[in-house]
């Protein structure tokens, strides 16, 4: 994943009520928790999960029977071009059509293979915060990074890690066995930890079968 300069996905005021609490929104402390806990979940996914537009992903294609490809964002919003050995460009409906996170191709054809052949611009992601004709950043991904959040605010640690008695995630949960060391358990405040790490799993897009 790039670089891009994205906010994070949950704000001050979500993490004050999960902290029940007050939370001041333009503290250092409360910047650095939301940006190194939105940014742990981007880095375990491999995803952006802010709304980016006009996104470009280059694949390479592996020629006869494989007709797909996966692209590495979700969900897709839309796809602007396809572009296969840069100058042949693929009509939707006509030529491919999007499914889940892939790019099928239509009548039995395939992507001919080649070195980053394929060129693909698309939307994808979640607009942050939602509009009304938006859908949010799904509960549990949000959820997951207030959990890493309340981490690196309230300042545990390495240090804290034996000491740290479990946590509940969704319907996972977990605690620390005694005298473990850092098993299972984050061992920098804005890592994630294994249940965290199990409710995350589905959104994670594998690599092209």
């Amino acid at each position: 994943m790039g670089y891009k300069d994205l906010i994070p996905f949950v704000s001050s005021d979500d993490l004050a009520a999960f902290l029940g609490a007050t939370v001041d929104g333009a503290a250092l402390k409360t910047k650095i928790a939301l940006d190194s806990a939105c940014d742990a979940v981007r880095s375990y996914l491999d995803q952006d999960i802010n709304f980016v537009a006009d996104d470009v992903e280059y694949h390479s294609g592996h020629g006869y029977m494989h007709d797909r490809i996966r692209l590495r964002q979700r969900p897709i919003v839309s796809v602007a071009s396809v572009y296969v050995d840069y100058y042949t460009t693929l009509v939707p409906t006509t030529a491919y059509h999007v499914r889940d996170s892939f790019i099928v191709l239509l009548d039995m054809s395939y992507f001919a293979a080649g070195n980053d052949n394929i060129k693909v611009t698309y939307d994808h992601g979640w607009v942050v915060p939602p509009t009304s004709q938006t859908a949010a950043v799904p509960a549990d991904i949000r959820l997951v990074a207030l959990s890493a959040a309340r981490r690196v605010y309230s300042g545990v640690g390495t240090g804290d890690a034996a000491s740290f008695g479990g946590e509940t995630i969704g319907d996972y949960s977990y605690t620390n066995p005694g005298g473990a060391t850092n098993t299972g358990v984050a061992t920098s405040v804005a890592e994630l930890l294994v249940a965290e790490r199990d409710v995350l799993e589905r959104y994670r897009i594998g690599l092209v079968p």
